[in-house]
C-alpha cells in the first residue's frame, strides 16, 4: 500500500538563480529603518485631522455667513418696519409727504452704513437718506422716479394710513459690519479662532494617537518579521505564537500554519528521498551481486541467473514508470479523456481483470455492483484506480480470506467500496496510506512485489475526477476503501 506526497520532491534547480535574485527585495524589506511606518501612520493620522478640521472650517464659515445673513436681513427688516410706522404716524399729522412729516424719520445715512428710502405708491423717490435728497413739494422741486437697484440685500416695508398704503420705506445695509453689533462681531471672531484651536488640538492628538496606535501595530508585524527572518536564517522551530482575533493575530498564526506546512512537506521530501534511494538500492545491489557473482564464476551465467538480473531490472523500470506516472498526475500534465459514462463498466472490468490473481489466491470474491450510475470521467483510469485497489486487497489478505466490492448509491454520489479480511492497517497509519512508499508491511510488499505508489495513484486519480476516497479499518477485521464520486 502507499501515498502521494504532499509535495514534489524533485527541485527545479534552473530557478535558484531566480529565487536568489528575488530574495533581494525581500532582504531590503525587512532590512527597512525601523519606525518608519510608525512614523507614516502618524503622519496619515495627522493628515486626516488636518484635512478634517479644513473641511470643518469650510462648513462652519459657510453655515455662519449663512445665519449670518439671515440675522443680517431680520435687524434691517426691523429697522424698516421701525421707519415705516414712525412714517405713518406722522403722516397724517403733518397732511402727507412734507418736510415735517420726513424730519421725523430716523437719520442713518452713509455714517451707519443703512440706506432708507421712502417712495410714494407711484414710486416717486419722496426721501433718500442717503443722498439727503428730498423731492417733496417746497421742498426742492419735483420729485425724481426712483431709480433703485443695489446689488446687496434690500427689504421693504409698507406704509398703512387707515388701512390704506401711502408708500414704501426701503432699507439696505452696506455691509454686515452695519447692523451687527461688537458683541456679534466678537463672538464670530471668537467662534473662529475656537475653531483653529480645536484643530491645531485635534492636529495634535491625532499625531500621538497616530503614533501610538502605530507602535502596537508595528510589534506584531515586527515579530513576524523576526520569525520569518529566523526561519530564512535555518531556524526550523521559529514561530509567532500569536493568538487572538483580530487580522495580525489571524496573520501570525497562518505564518505558524504555513511554517509547520513547509516543515512537513520538507520532512516528507527527505523521507521520500530516502524511500526512493531505498527502493532503488534494493534491485541495483541484486543485480550488481548477481553479475559479479558471474564474472568471478562463483554463479553460472546460465538463464536462471539473467532471469534474476531481468526481473530486477523489470522492477527497477517499473518503479520509474510508476514515479512519472504519479508526477504527471500531481502535475496535472497526464490527459484525462473525460466522458459521461456508466462507473460499473470499470468496475467489472477491474473486476474480471482481477478474477484469476483472487483465484490464486485461494480468496472468495462478493460482488453487489449497481448499474445506472452515471458520472464524469475517464473510464481507463477509473479502471486503473479500481485495480490499485484490488491489488492492495488481494496482496494483504491470506488464503481463505474474502474481498468484497458494492457499488451504491449515496445522496448525490455513486460509493464504491473494497473491503478485505487481510491484515488490515494500524489505527495510526490510516493517515498515511496514501503517502509514497508506506506499505502496511514493508518486507511482505516487497516479496509480493509491490512497489509503494499505488495508492498514491489512485487517490490522485480519484481527485482529478473531484472525488474523495478514504481508508477505515473494519470491526471484523481487514480494510475498508471507499470511493465516492458526483453523480451526473
Amino acid at each position: 500500500m502507499s501515498d502521494t506526497p504532499a509535495s514534489e520532491p524533485i527541485e527545479d534547480k534552473t530557478t535558484a538563480a531566480e529565487g536568489a535574485e528575488s530574495a533581494e527585495p525581500q532582504r531590503a524589506l525587512l532590512s527597512a529603518p525601523r519606525g518608519a511606518f510608525s512614523r507614516r501612520l502618524a503622519l496619515a493620522f495627522a493628515t486626516v485631522a488636518a484635512v478634517t478640521a479644513l473641511f470643518s472650517a469650510i462648513l462652519l464659515s459657510a453655515a455662519w455667513n449663512y445665519e449670518f445673513d439671515d440675522y443680517v436681513r431680520d435687524n434691517l427688516q426691523r429697522i424698516s418696519d421701525g421707519v415705516a410706522e414712525v412714517a405713518a404716524q406722522a403722516y397724517p399729522v403733518y397732511g402727507g409727504w412734507t418736510i415735517e412729516t420726513l424730519s421725523f424719520i430716523p437719520r442713518f445715512g452713509p455714517t451707519r452704513g443703512i440706506g432708507v428710502q421712502i417712495v410714494d405708491t407711484g414710486g416717486k423717490l419722496i426721501y433718500d437718506d442717503v443722498m439727503m435728497h428730498s423731492g417733496v413739494d417746497g421742498g426742492q422741486g419735483e420729485g425724481q422716479q426712483f431709480q433703485f437697484a443695489p446689488e446687496d440685500r434690500i427689504v421693504t416695508s409698507p406704509i398703512m394710513v387707515n388701512g390704506q398704503q401711502v408708500g414704501s420705506v426701503r432699507v439696505w445695509a452696506y455691509g454686515p459690519g452695519a447692523v451687527l453689533t461688537e458683541r456679534d462681531e466678537q463672538f464670530r471672531r471668537g467662534s473662529f479662532a475656537a475653531l483653529t484651536v480645536a484643530a491645531l488640538l485635534a492636529i495634535a492628538l491625532a499625531s500621538v494617537g497616530g503614533l501610538w496606535y502605530a507602535n502596537r501595530l508595528v510589534r506584531p508585524i515586527e515579530r513576524i518579521t523576526l520569525t520569518a527572518q529566523a526561519l530564512r536564517g535555518g531556524d526550523r522551530a521559529a514561530r509567532t505564537g500569536m493568538d487572538g482575533e483580530d487580522e495580525i493575530a489571524v496573520l501570525g498564526r497562518t505564518f505558524d500554519e504555513m511554517a509547520d506546512a513547509i516543515e512537513a512537506d520538507r520532512e516528507l521530501e527527505r523521507r521520500l528521498t530516502a524511500d526512493v534511494a531505498h527502493e532503488l538500492r534494493t534491485p541495483l545491489q541484486a543485480i550488481q551481486a548477481t553479475v559479479e557473482a558471474m564474472q568471478d564464476g562463483v554463479l553460472p551465467a546460465d538463464e536462471e541467473r539473467l532471469g534474476t538480473v531481468r526481473d530486477e531490472t523489470m522492477r527497477l523500470a517499473r518503479l520509474a514508470d510508476a514515479i512519472l506516472e504519479l508526477t504527471r498526475l500531481e502535475r496535472g500534465s497526464l490527459p484525462f479523456d473525460m466522458r459521461r459514462l456508466d462507473l460499473s463498466v470499470p468496475v467489472r472490468a477491474a473486476i474480471d481483470a482481477h478474477e484469476a490473481l483472487i483465484e490464486c489466491g485461494e480468496l472468495t470474491l462478493t460482488t453487489d455492483v449497481a448499474e445506472g450510475l452515471f458520472v464524469q470521467g475517464d473510464a481507463d483510469r477509473l479502471q486503473q484506480a479500481i485495480a490499485n485497489l484490488l491489488s492492495n486487497a488481494v496482496r494483504y489478505t491470506p488464503a481463505g480470506g474474502t474481498v468484497s466490492v458494492r457499488l451504491a448509491v449515496r445522496g448525490d454520489r455513486a460509493a464504491l467500496e473494497i473491503s478485505d479480511s487481510g491484515i488490515g492497517i494500524a489505527e495510526e497509519d490510516l493517515g498515511r496510506v496514501f503517502q509514497r512508499f508506506w506499505r502496511a508491511d514493508n518486507a511482505r510488499a516487497r516479496a509480493t512485489g509491490g512497489l509503494g505508489i499505488g495508492l498514491a495513484v489512485t487517490r490522485e486519480i480519484v481527485d482529478r475526477h473531484c472525488g474523495t476516497i478514504t481508508a477505515e479499518r473494519r470491526d471484523e477485521g481487514g480494510t475498508r476503501f471507499t470511493v465516492l464520486l458526483p453523480l451526473v
